[in-house]
């Protein structure tokens, strides 16, 4: 098969929308044809020999019952030079859709679905909005969820994360501990802002315990200003203190004494500024 014979029936199925199968017996047929007409007339350009490869498309696809690509989407009635002024076009896509046969409890184990307003549902699911226990996605929600916007049980990462426990993103608000730009949770908070009921570390940080720049506590420590019973002021040289802060507060938990313990020993040794 000669390659203008391969790029002529390339465009006739381009046009046609139908499945795999059906394209794959389409081809196999003008491939014969293109060889039968070539051998009768003595002629090799696929347009002689069966013609605009536009009208072919639409005769397979009214003989197989099978509808067209559109073409072109919008085409401006203004023109210039002789072409027109916009023309936004298709360019024939399919879009693509994967559903494993492998389920748990009727569920699809992977199923990804790249259709412009197509859902994507499974165990694994990964697409333009996706649904399952861990999902990829532009809108993804799942127990574990990855996507632009992300809402999730356990774990959620995302421009716009939410999550029952743990949140990462731009915009993270979580259950437990959320850790981005803007980071909001009923736990431990961590970001350029951060808010939280036990304790909060970041640029501007709200909590019962807080280490910020700016701050708003019961106690904590804060570089420019800091508002609370027992807010106290870093100045130059000043080594941070846990033991300050758990007398004060001895009811924390051990978790978050331990993120406690962390974050002043990062800032007492430089690894964490804040200004």
């Amino acid at each position: 098969m000669n390659k203008e014979n391969k790029k002529y029936v390339n465009k006739v199925l381009r046009r046609i929308d139908c499945s795999t199968k059906y394209k794959k017996r389409i081809r196999n047929d003008l491939h014969m044809m293109l060889e039968d007409k070539a051998m009768e007339l003595g002629e090799t350009d696929p347009y002689k020999l069966l013609g605009d490869a536009e009208q072919v498309a639409e005769e397979f696809a009214e003989n197989m019952g099978v509808s067209l690509f559109t073409k072109y989407q919008y085409v401006s009635e203004k023109k210039f030079m002789g072409m027109p002024l916009i023309q936004i076009n298709n360019n024939n896509r399919r879009y693509y859709e994967y559903k494993s046969q492998r389920t748990i409890m009727g569920i699809p184990l992977i199923h990804v679905n790249h259709k412009p307003f197509g859902v994507a549902k499974g165990i694994i699911a990964i697409g333009n909005i996706s649904i399952g226990v861990i999902s990829f996605g532009c809108v993804s929600i799942g127990v574990i969820s990855f996507g632009a916007i992300s809402f999730a049980v356990l774990l959620s990462l995302g421009a716009l994360a939410l999550a029952g426990v743990f949140a990462i993103g731009g915009v993270a608000v979580a259950g437990l501990f959320a850790l981005g730009g803007a980071a909001y949770s009923g736990y431990v908070s961590i970001g350029g802002a951060a808010m939280a009921k036990e304790f909060a570390c970041g640029g501007y940080a709200r909590a019962k315990v807080a280490i910020g720049d700016k701050i708003n506590a019961k106690v904590g420590y804060y570089y420019e200003s800091g508002h609370g019973e027992y807010a106290r002021k870093v100045v130059e040289g000043t080594q941070l203190s846990k033991d300050y802060i758990f007398n004060k507060v001895p009811e924390l938990s051990d978790f978050v004494r331990g993120l406690i313990e962390k974050c002043i020993y990062l800032i007492n040794n430089d690894y964490m500024h804040f200004n």
